[in-house]
Parts: C-alpha cells; structure tokens; sequence
C-alpha cells in the first residue's frame, strides 16, 4: 500500500509540472530574448530548456540546464531574475552569454556553458571559460579595469582560495594565485599564501599571517570593493 501511495504522489507531481516559456527583460540594448522549461510547478522552475536570443539579424538557440528560479505569477511576465547572464568574458568588448548547465561545479555549485560573440555576431561555447565554472564556485567575477577573471574555490571548511586568470588569443593565463588556511600559522590565526606573476615570466611569493579578528575585517573590505 506505502508503495502504490508513493507511486501516486510521484505520478501527481510529474502531471502538475508543466513547461513554461518567459521573456527576459534587463538585457543589454539590442538584445531579446526567451526562455524555455521544461519544468514549473508551484512556483517554481528548473532543468532543462533552451535560451533565444536575438541581437541585430542573428538568432540563437542555446540549451539549457536551468537552476532553481521564481516563475512569475503574471502570464507572460518575465522572472524578476534573469536565469542566464550576458558580460564581456573575455574583454574583447562584445558581449558573451552565460548560460545555465545545471551544477556540476565544486560541491555542487552552479555551472554555465560560457559562449563567447564572435566577429560576425556568432556565439561560440568557450571550453576554457566553460571549464571555469566547473573548476571553481559560480561564475568568475569580470574585472574590466585590469582585465581580470576572478574564481574562488575550496576545500572543506578550513581551506579557501583565489586566482586570477586573463583571458588572451592563446586561452586563459593564470597570473595571481591565494590560498587562505584556517588554523594554518596555530590556532585561531589564518595562513595567506600568495603568488603574483611578475611582467618577466617569474612568481613572486608571499605569506602572512593573520589573527581570526584581522582576517574577518580583511574580508569585509574585499567584500566592500566588489
């Protein structure tokens, strides 16, 4: 009988899912677009789908693997939250697309398909870009001003670290590397360990050392910046 109950419950939730198409709203000037999934129920939608998007004559069609977002309650309202993020990854000036591809990163954080815009407006998935977010948590911070792809990962409670990548004609360059250790000089005190690039090829390493309190307003003001 528990099995027939459990059988039913799954079967009436398979039946209340339903696929729902939305158009996005807060793209960059010339761009439109919609978003296809396959799963919504109660509110909610998630997995897989397809983004179309249009800028000037090219039209693209990109599956999709969404997270978790708010279906709008209006009938064709867009979500309050795009699912997918249009930036310039690789600081070419044009813009590249972020799309969706479940969570397949670390710890089961998010993962995208990151395609680049070609010279004639074609997107292309980047493998590099792409395999960011399976390396690292979410996706990389875009530092325009130094052209600059920030990551942050870790490994378990006590260990957290940063690098820096700049993306090129050749792929992506590691330039800056930070490893932040709990507990690692003693105690209740944080190791930082850095290693810089240096313009004539070489590394450049440093370690501090920082009480709980000092690392705590250390990450406030690098929070601040952001």
């Amino acid at each position: 009988m528990q099995n027939k109950l459990i059988t039913i419950a799954l079967l009436t939730a398979a039946l209340a899912a339903h696929a729902e198409t939305f158009p996005m709203t807060n793209l960059p000037q010339g761009w439109t677009g919609s978003i296809n999934v396959a799963q919504c129920a109660e509110g909610k939608c998630a997995g897989k789908g397809e983004v179309r998007l249009t800028l000037g004559k090219q039209t693209h069609t990109l599956p999709a693997d969404f997270h978790e977002f708010s279906a709008p309650k209006a009938q064709g309202a867009a979500p309050l939250v795009n699912p997918i993020t249009i930036d310039d990854f690789n600081f070419d000036g044009k813009d590249d697309v972020a799309v969706p591809r479940g969570h397949q990163g670390p710890y089961g954080s998010a993962s995208y398909d990151i395609y680049v815009q070609t010279a004639d407006g074609k997107l292309v998935r980047n493998a590099d870009l792409t395999d960011l977010t399976d390396n690292y948590m979410g996706l990389p911070e875009t530092d325009a001003k130094r052209k600059l792809l920030i990551v942050y990962g870790k490994s378990g409670a006590a260990i957290h670290y940063t690098e820096h990548y700049r993306p090129s004609a050749k792929g992506l360059q590691n330039v800056y590397s930070r490893v932040d250790t709990h507990d690692g000089c003693g105690a209740d005190k944080v190791k930082i360990a850095e290693k810089a690039l240096l313009p004539n090829g070489k590394w450049r390493s440093k370690n501090r050392c920082l009480s709980d309190a000092q690392y705590s307003k250390l990450i406030e003001r690098e929070t601040a910046k952001r």
